[in-house]
């Protein structure tokens, strides 16, 4: 692959993760929240933070080292 076009993949690649993702991950809290009839102020704290563990566990999972991490962006 030219290495000109390879930026350009990544934040295609990282975009298509993102939509991937959200989806899933905003459902859980979500559902969570409203069976415990959270607020709207609490709901959405959940969910932000529920996107922020996502975000590093995704950092994790890309960052390849000796004791953890598979190299691939994984949620």
């Amino acid at each position: 692959m030219n290495n000109q076009n390879r930026p350009l993949q990544l934040a295609s690649l990282g975009l298509q993760h993102v939509l991937a993702m959200y989806a899933g991950a905003i459902l859980v809290p979500l559902m969570v929240g409203r069976a415990l009839n959270l607020n709207a102020y609490d709901l959405s704290y959940l969910v932000a933070i529920d996107l922020l563990t996502c975000g590093l566990a995704t950092l994790l999972q890309a960052w390849t080292n000796r004791w953890f991490g598979i190299g691939l962006p994984v949620v």
